[in-house]
């Protein structure tokens, strides 16, 4: 799924399901990576200031995926990984699929690092990410002030959020 910012920075939010993290770390993906096309590797210089990160799903909630998500990386403070996760996925998460406006709710955490890849060099080293909200709805008010109103106080003080509506989602049979 690829979607775009309704604020400036962070601009874009590219989101690719795998069956399986290995499929990030294979060498035929490693492969491509390192040799990109050559539209590839001319685009790729006006890439800067990425983030990736090859993560599991720690926890999801809801069904589909709405038209406007909340995107939240953060990092738990050292020593406060169990109790975060477990006041996300016992207390927040949980009822956020049935309240009006909101759809799905997910948490993902680190899984591999991505390699440094000849891709990622003509870019620029990319940062990374340790874990990742996802809240997905059909109204951009409501995601908007669940993050302004009940989250961004509460979460890690070093944490990066985003709204951003829905560009385009392919699944695995539209290659």
């Amino acid at each position: 799924s690829r979607w775009i910012s309704v604020q400036e920075i962070p601009r874009y939010l590219v989101m690719y399901e795998v069956s399986d993290i290995g499929v990030l770390t294979s060498p035929r993906y490693l492969e491509r990576l390192n040799h990109p096309t050559p539209w590839t590797a001319k685009m790729m210089p006006s890439y800067r200031g990425m983030t990736r990160g090859l993560c599991s799903v720690a926890a999801s909630f809801g069904l589909g995926i709405g038209s406007v998500a909340l995107s939240i990386r953060l990092s738990p403070a050292p020593g406060k990984r169990a109790e975060l996760r477990e006041w996300l996925t016992t207390q927040v998460l949980p009822g956020l699929p049935s309240r009006p406006g909101l759809a799905s709710a997910h948490l993902f955490e680190s899984a591999a690092a991505p390699e440094m890849t000849n891709e990622q060099k003509i870019r620029g080293k990319d940062a990374g990410v340790d874990w990742a909200l996802l809240v997905t709805g059909y109204d951009q008010d409501t995601v908007t002030s669940l993050y302004d109103d009940e989250l961004r106080e509460k979460l890690p003080a070093q944490h990066v959020a985003g709204i951003y509506r829905l560009a385009i989602a392919l699944t695995d049979r539209e290659k």
